[in-house]
């Protein structure tokens, strides 16, 4: 499944908010992004059908953090406030290259998750695979 995130892409100096570290955000950088990460998924929900909520939930399956039944459980503000963690923590992996054609290689090479990309259409995706 492919997500359009062109808006978090360009609205990337929020991203830090999303998915800021102690070093950013302090002591309480958790708390504080993942307040902000449901907020940002309640105002701009990036899963918008039940099909999409299931591929995700599959997908976060993959990462072995949570249990099946953990992550059946969570409510739909819980879901989009993890995806649009994971969205934020891919944008802020490119914002470490110079340049559009270095995070492709870096991507190629295996240094990045290669999930975010840009579309022929000038559009920013996510990839969600599970």
């Amino acid at each position: 499944m492919e997500l359009d995130v062109t808006h978090m892409v360009d609205d990337s100096d929020s991203m830090p908010n999303l998915s800021g570290s102690r070093a950013e955000l302090g002591q309480d950088a958790g708390k504080i992004t993942w307040n902000n990460s449901v907020e940002y998924g309640r105002n701009k929900p990036l899963l918008t059908t039940d099909a999409m909520r299931d591929e995700a939930r599959s997908y976060f399956q993959g990462f072995g953090a949570w249990t099946a039944e953990q992550i059946a459980a969570w409510s739909e503000e819980e879901l989009q406030g993890v995806m649009c963690q994971d969205v934020a923590a891919a944008v802020r992996e490119m914002e470490h290259y110079d340049t559009h054609e270095a995070f492709e290689q870096a991507c190629e090479e295996g240094h990045c998750s290669g999930s975010l990309y840009l579309g022929t259409n000038g559009h920013w995706y996510f990839y969600v695979g599970s």
